[in-house]
């Protein structure tokens, strides 16, 4: 079972990687993800799939509700950057070619 997630940066040379991994040393960076940012994290991975997400998937991913961003998935439907419906959150054509904005609006505010 996983108790945290790990965001981690490997090698980005070539021979940096390769004399790295010799060594057992395959990653450069790793950072826990804090829990505030883990719906920001899941759904910059889940929104670069065309064919989006199932909903569930959000709160088994993130151990948080789906009501938690649900503002933020009627304004992104309403701008017509998000398809959102019971069985499926996927990008629309457009949200794909703006996945940027369409991420902007899950970050964390403050």
């Amino acid at each position: 079972m996983h108790d945290r997630v790990l965001r981690q940066m490997r090698w980005k040379h070539p021979k940096a990687y390769l004399e790295n991994i010799a060594s057992g040393n395959p990653v450069q960076e790793s950072n826990e993800v804090a829990a505030a940012d883990l719906p920001f994290e899941f759904m910059m991975n889940a929104l670069r799939l065309a064919d989006g997400f199932h909903p569930s998937l959000f709160e088994a991913r993130t151990a948080q509700p789906l009501g938690l961003i649900l503002p933020q998935l009627k304004a992104a439907a309403t701008e017509g950057l998000l398809e959102v419906d019971p069985e499926k959150i996927a990008p629309t054509l457009k949200g794909r070619r703006f996945l940027n904005v369409l991420l902007e609006r899950f970050l964390e505010r403050e």
